[in-house]
């Protein structure tokens, strides 16, 4: 047997390195090289089209080689996530399309301290959810064209939404629930089918420099206090401006063909 002196040598010698794994050439899916990773590993995956659902309960970092355009997850099972995160520290996912799922493209469930950069969300019931999950940062995703929700958080505080998009989502486009001290900043929240960014029963966060443009209804709180708003832009919502303008084109027709008929039936 060893001393136990030599073991503790040993033991504080050996350091633990994270190494990079790529896709294809050392696994054919992402998911494969997420099951064979370990924690602190980087995972970086070519181009391609991938059809498949990832699930991810360890700290990794998974980032496409060229942005989300050359990288797309298509949703391999509809009814679960394209990413699931689930109990994980320190997840960064960064550059994706991820489509085609009847729950969300990126979903965090008790998972925190993350970074979600670059991706696309697109085409999914929901963009990009977050459940029970803290300090998690979300910059420069275009969450477009969802069935519910451009990016829904819900019982989540101290999360960092910035430069994101989302737009044409066909109910909301930014929508907290019971979530708190989180910072919306610098998002562009367009032409979704009802609220631009809402806020239920969610207290001192901050919304600055957003613009929320013809949607339905621009910035919502219910139930919410001590928030703070700064500096965002509003526009009115095309529903509103289509009648002024139908109105104004049929006065105008009517005085034109007042004027007309009085021309041709003078004496």
């Amino acid at each position: 047997m060893l001393p136990a002196s030599l073991v503790i040598l040993i033991a504080t010698t050996i350091t633990l390195h994270a190494t990079t794994i790529y896709v294809p050439d050392n696994f054919k899916t992402i998911n494969e090289a997420v099951k064979n990773s370990s924690p602190k590993d980087t995972i970086i995956v070519n181009n391609g089209s991938y059809t498949e659902n990832i699930s991810i309960t360890k700290p990794l970092t998974i980032k496409s080689s060229k942005g989300a355009d050359a990288s797309i997850v298509h949703a391999l099972i509809k009814s679960e996530p394209v990413f699931k995160i689930s109990n994980a520290n320190e997840v960064s996912i960064v550059g994706f399309t991820a489509t085609g799922s009847e729950i969300a493209g990126i979903d965090l469930d008790n998972s925190h301290n993350g970074q979600f950069l670059n991706n696309k969300t697109v085409s999914n019931k929901n963009g990009i959810s977050l459940y029970s999950s803290n300090n998690n940062i979300m910059a420069n995703n275009i969450a477009d064209s969802n069935e519910q929700y451009g990016i829904y958080i819900e019982a989540s505080n101290g999360n960092t939404l910035e430069k994101n998009i989302a737009n044409t989502n066909k109910d909301k486009g930014i929508f907290l629930n019971s979530s708190s001290y989180n910072n919306l900043l610098n998002n562009t929240v367009n032409l979704n089918a009802w609220d631009g960014i809402m806020l239920w029963s969610s207290n001192n966060n901050l919304l600055k420099d957003n613009d929320v443009l013809r949607n339905r209804y621009a910035i919502v709180l219910g139930s919410s206090d001590n928030n703070t708003l700064i500096n965002n832009s509003t526009w009115a919502n095309i529903y509103i401006i289509l009648p002024v303008v139908l109105i104004y084109i049929g006065i105008l027709v009517y005085i034109i063909q007042k004027n007309l008929s009085h021309f041709i039936y003078r004496e």
